[in-house]
């Protein structure tokens, strides 16, 4: 089947609903055994390129994964703003971050005398309801600062986004992490960090990135891929934690659709090579991905998963 087949497969089968569905990430899942194979494991001491870890609901599981790293102090400093960018509007379970992820990642961040953590793209009183350490990390929600003010930014390296809006308190942070949820995207094949990064420009910009003319369609792949990727230059995030607990593998951004659940946390520091390695572990073939080829065209990151080393917790 062509390169180009295969991805009218996806648009059409993952988003029909059914038996069809289940085919694409069957086939996807057989690929990632075989190049997540291909990944060595690093040295005793050595720091891998992509960790993971099975979730457990603990605050204690975020703690371990970031320990092949350094530990959050690898990240975050005493004083230090951080900024977490998760995608938190939909409402269907595998087509959000799992509240509580963030909210672990924040309590990190906090035990390193962060001094304020802002989240980027706005989250609702309800989103952080939905999580289990709600409760728990009340006082911690009550503190977050969300993005609000806009700024226009320059793009120079864009190819075919130049400029973007965006919240201006990305250039405030001093440490970004990303923290998207691994899904089926209509537009995209695959979300992850790099289309993640929508959530801090506007919604003029985001239209234009679908479309040059402003229509919001799914049509423009190659372009809305070629936008993604130029937004992605505005700033590399420091870290990147994936959700991959609960999947949408149909119908994203927004479902409801098919799930798949591989119960796990990815973590890396390169946000190509671990959105290619959530792709694959989700049933998704990278190649199919145009995001990832862009991504790769502006030296964002390794999507070559046999170059990397694989830690599993």
């Amino acid at each position: 089947m062509s390169k180009f087949r295969r991805r009218e497969f996806i648009k059409t089968g993952l988003m029909a609903g059914g038996a069809i569905i289940l085919s694409r990430p069957l086939a996807g899942s057989e690929i990632f055994m075989q190049r997540g194979s291909a990944m060595r494991k690093p040295a005793e001491g050595e720091t891998p390129d992509i960790a993971t870890i099975n979730w457990s609901g603990s605050e204690d599981c975020i703690e371990s994964l970031l320990e092949p790293f350094g530990g959050i102090g690898n990240f975050v400093q005493k004083g230090q703003t951080v900024g977490i960018l998760a995608n938190s509007p939909w409402k269907q379970v595998g087509y959000y971050t799992q509240p509580d992820v963030v909210l672990a990642l924040a309590g990190l961040c906090i035990k390193a005398e962060a001094k304020e953590i802002i989240i980027l793209k706005p989250a609702s009183l309800s989103y952080w309801e939905r999580g289990i350490l709600h409760e728990k990390y009340l006082s911690v929600i009550s503190g977050f600062r969300y993005g609000k003010d806009r700024m226009e930014k320059e793009i120079p390296e864009g190819v075919s986004l130049k400029k973007a809006e965006i919240f201006k308190e990305l250039e405030e942070v001093d440490v970004f992490i990303s923290v998207p949820v691994a899904k089926h995207h209509a537009g995209t094949i695959f979300s992850g960090n790099l289309k993640g990064m929508m959530g801090i420009s506007s919604s003029p910009t985001n239209r234009y990135m679908h479309s040059p003319d402003g229509e919001y369609t799914y049509e423009k792949e190659e372009y809305l891929a070629q936008c993604i990727a130029d937004l992605s230059l505005i700033r590399k995030p420091d870290l990147c934690l994936i959700d991959a607990i609960e999947c949408a593998t149909s119908n994203g951004p927004a479902g409801p659709g098919s799930t798949v659940k591989p119960g796990k946390i990815i973590a890396g520091q390169d946000p190509l090579a671990t959105d290619v390695f959530a792709a694959n572990l989700i049933g998704f073939y990278q190649d199919d991905v145009l995001t990832f080829k862009k991504a790769q065209e502006h030296g964002m990151g390794e999507s070559n998963l046999e170059k990397l080393k694989l830690l599993e917790l």
